[in-house]
């Protein structure tokens, strides 16, 4: 069977050129050459493909082997380079091959020349393949490092936004308790001054939630959690988190058309999913250009498919993909983009990610008209977790006492006046600080700790009291804004502990708290 070669040759006399392509043949090369003999021709057929060889004389009158091999290397071509000439010694070509050239052999002596082809072939794809398993390697050392930056992030906007979200729901509360008791008494000017301060309270509270949806997103795409662990996902979660993250992209390109039928739950892991759907929605995005968002859509759809699937489509009315590109669109490192833009990797990457799920995407493009992908997945044999029904707010049962440990001095004072309502509080901001209390004086209720601090964490403080008082232990609640190391990870998945999130609403913050005064 005829292999394909494209070679191209730095060659002044044609019938040299004729005589290594007559050999190349027989060789059982299926040839495809182009001959060059200027600077200039080398490079607009650099310019033109990729090639996978290229033959040199070693003298021309207006170039030469040297100069020829300086210039395939500085544009940074790692392809096989094999001199052939009949004007050289042994040490001038010793100096060539220094230089960076594969082989030399003599024009009248070609009996080594397909021995040497096969050769530097196979060492070139062995070459290639170990410079593409580091580049993804690195690719995914990135991915990891982004990863753990964005939880550590999400970790930190989490302390000072629990402030904010807990701080102005209590004092929307007060606002709106004051408002009702002094309405009787009221000028039209104390009535309009209250109505302005509930107003703006308001508004900067639902803007504090809408961070908090951000800060959520981004958790979920950070891999806190473990990321490996699978099980049954909300498919229209994930969906919508990745276009809550992928909106800036798309504000000035597109509008959105949602159309969901609810389905069952799917296999796989939300973190994964959520960077495959990313991924299809920020290229359909880019796949528009800016600036006319009324003419332009990107649709997403869910709906059931055949043999009990889930089927997810992410599609555009972008400029669409050419046959020829649309062929190649998973291989790895294929990309379109510029080198800044893209690495070629994203949508194989999506590909196995859905392949691991049991799933499989496809993709349909017509130029001109658009873009659709379609993932179908695997329906769950599990079922979500129950979310518990949020019952209606109680007084608390009775008095209790509260140890509260942060480091954030502003969220204990906020928890502090959220509690000390219905509740004695004691705070402090170091667990040392709060294992010394605990030694000293073992009668509270509820210990609400904060899982990563400095010095001493509420890991360190749960094992601790573990040891010295179980019962402690137990009393113990877990203030999160996200556990971002593997240590922390598998703890809150053994501890059995209640949690709660920050931020989190004053409401719940009583509620989780009274499940442990009796």
């Amino acid at each position: 069977m005829p292999k394909p070669l494209k070679a191209l040759i730095v060659e002044d006399n044609e019938r040299d050129a004729a005589m290594l392509m007559r050999e190349l043949s027989r060789g059982g090369y299926e040839l495809y050459s182009e001959r060059v003999d200027t600077p200039e021709a080398l490079n607009t057929a650099l310019d033109r493909q990729a090639w996978d060889i290229v033959f040199s004389d070693y003298s021309m009158p207006r170039f030469s082997a040297p100069a020829a091999l300086a210039l395939v290397r500085d544009r940074g071509f790692d392809v096989p380079f094999i001199i052939v000439s009949g004007t050289i010694g042994e040490e001038t070509a010793v100096e060539a091959m220094r230089a960076g050239a594969n082989d030399f052999m003599p024009k009248g002596a070609l009996a080594r020349l397909l021995p040497a082809i096969d050769r530097e072939l196979r060492e070139a794809r062995a070459r290639a393949e170990r410079k593409k398993m580091r580049e993804q390697l690195m690719i995914s050392e990135r991915m990891a490092s982004v990863g753990m930056l964005s939880a550590s992030v999400a970790h930190e906007i989490n302390n000072p936004l629990a402030v904010i979200v807990a701080n102005l729901e209590f004092a929307l509360q007060r606002v709106e308790l004051l408002g009702v008791e002094h309405a009787a008494v009221a000028t039209s000017g104390d009535a309009s001054g209250l109505r302005e301060a509930r107003q703006s309270l308001r508004e900067a509270y639902e803007a504090a939630e809408r961070v908090a949806h951000i800060v959520r997103d981004l958790k979920v795409f950070s891999r806190a959690s473990n990321d490996e662990q699978e099980g049954a996902v909300d498919i229209e979660r994930v969906l919508e988190s990745a276009l809550r993250m992928g909106s800036n992209e798309i504000r000035h390109r597109a509008n959105v058309v949602r159309h969901y039928v609810k389905v069952p739950p799917i296999h796989g892991n939300e973190a994964r999913l959520g960077q495959v759907f990313l991924n299809l929605i920020v290229n359909a995005a880019q796949a528009i250009p800016e600036g006319r968002a009324a003419e332009n859509r990107i649709g997403l759809s869910i709906r059931m498919g055949q043999n009990d699937r889930v089927v997810v489509e992410v599609s555009d009315t972008g400029s669409g993909i050419p046959p020829q590109v649309l062929a190649r669109i998973f291989d790895p490192f294929f990309t379109t983009k510029a080198a800044s833009v893209g690495t070629g990797l994203g949508l194989a990457i999506c590909q196995r990610i859905v392949i691991r799920y049991g799933g499989d995407i496809v993709v349909e493009s017509e130029v001109g008209r658009g873009t659709t992908f379609r993932v179908s997945l695997r329906r769950a044999r599990t079922a979500l977790p129950s979310a518990d029904a949020i019952p209606a707010e109680q007084r608390a049962k009775r008095k209790g006492r509260i140890l509260v440990v942060d480091d954030e001095p502003m969220l204990c004072s906020a928890v502090e006046r959220i509690l000390s309502v219905e509740h004695e509080v004691t705070v402090v901001q170091s667990a040392r600080r709060a294992l010394e209390i605990l030694k000293d004086d073992p009668r509270f209720d509820v210990i609400l700790s904060d899982l990563m601090m400095p010095q001493m964490t509420g890991i360190e403080l749960h094992a601790a009291l573990a040891k010295i008082a179980p019962e402690l232990a137990a009393k113990m609640i877990f203030m999160t804004g996200g556990a971002f190391s593997p240590s922390s990870s598998a703890f809150l998945e053994s501890a059995s502990n209640p949690t709660i999130d920050k931020p989190f609403r004053p409401a719940a913050l009583r509620r989780v708290v009274q499940t442990l005064i009796t």
